[in-house]
């Protein structure tokens, strides 16, 4: 269901090492990152972290660090 799902937002989001999206959105559900994009207008519901958010690549999923820690 949509209310599960954790938006996060900062001002680069590293997509696993080969590309660093400026200004984007993770979108978390059970601590999988289910999708992430760029944003230019502020969106409801959604966590600033700024900084810089790495997703990485763990088996078939992927996860979310900020600050070295894995968000859920």
């Amino acid at each position: 269901m949509m209310e599960d799902i954790r938006r996060v937002a900062a001002h680069e989001v590293d997509v696993c090492g080969n590309e660093v999206l400026e200004m984007a959105v993770v979108e978390i559900l059970d601590g999988r990152v289910v999708n992430y994009y760029t944003f230019t207008d502020e969106l409801p519901m959604t966590e600033w972290l700024g900084g810089r958010i790495e997703i990485r690549k763990e088996g078939e999923c992927l996860s979310a660090y900020w600050k070295g820690r894995k968000l859920k």
